[in-house]
């Protein structure tokens, strides 16, 4: 088994690329809703990449979670799978090429640099604690993706008012459909951090392996408490149009901005360093 992890970690990029580039091909063909080759190119690389992390699973006892470069793959892994539950809820397909160039990038770098297996950390060994670190990655690429239909939203938000009607405009859903698909992968995202909260909380109070007073936990909960609100807002309040997107875009910001912190300034057993 051991064999197929250059074959697959070779094939994976390929396989994004592909895809990427068929729904490229469907984006700028006019009068098109999008050819069915960039979904099932990006279907056959989704279980082309679960396969890997399985294989690598097994080869070293324990999900491949433990690097940073194992975090983005299984990021870029996340992030398509959103994306296709989004797509077939909504059944749109031209959003697709804003997506997978995301997801290709980060294979790339995570083909390149992280190949090497990796010896079981103590954090993983709970196989619970594995589901865990699992929801939190699930979580965070469910925001990247909310994240990007925000950006294409404010995009044709700003067109529309400008009244210019581009190939931009002609492609896109309608700004109510745009932020549908928006607050639907905000909502998973959030499901996902909920559990991954629940879990940590539990591990933490039942190991003792970290405190409260970590940073990365306050930070996480307060990324939580902005998406929670967003939510919330939009299906309670009746939040809508560039507001409920300005509010998950501050959420997504603050994520980045708290990993960047934990991994580069502050204390945390969650640092990857």
């Amino acid at each position: 088994m051991q064999s197929l992890i250059p074959l697959l970690t070779t094939l994976l990029p390929v396989l994004y690329a592909l895809s990427l580039a068929a729904y490229a091909r469907a984006y700028v063909r006019e009068g098109s809703t999008g050819d069915a080759w960039g979904p099932w190119l990006l279907r056959a690389a989704v279980l082309v990449h679960i396969f890997y992390l399985s294989v690598r699973g097994v080869l070293e006892g324990h999900l491949p979670l433990a690097s940073v470069y194992d975090f983005l793959s299984a990021t870029g892994l996340g992030m398509a799978c959103v994306y296709l539950y989004v797509e077939m809820r909504e059944g749109i397909r031209t959003t697709g090429v804003f997506v997978v160039p995301f997801v290709f990038l980060i294979q790339i770098v995570s083909s390149a640099y992280g190949n090497q297996p990796t010896s079981e950390p103590v954090l993983l060994r709970p196989i619970w604690f594995e589901f865990h670190t699992l929801n939190a990655v699930l979580g965070y690429s469910a925001f990247a993706v909310s994240a990007i239909y925000g950006v294409l939203f404010l995009l044709l938000y700003r067109d529309i008012k400008a009244n210019r009607f581009t190939l931009f405009f002609r492609r896109m859903p309608p700004l109510e459909v745009l932020g549908q698909m928006n607050i639907r992968a905000a909502s998973g995202g959030l499901l996902f951090l909920t559990l991954a909260i629940a879990m940590g909380v539990g591990w933490l109070r039942r190991s003792g392996a970290g405190t409260f007073s970590d940073p990365k936990i306050w930070l996480t909960i307060g990324v939580w408490a902005i998406f929670a609100f967003a939510v919330l807002a939009y299906h309670r309040f009746g939040w809508r149009g560039p507001r409920a997107i300005y509010m998950c875009l501050v959420g997504f910001t603050t994520l980045l901005l708290s990993r960047v912190a934990v991994d580069l300034f502050l204390h945390s057993f969650h640092s990857f360093r």
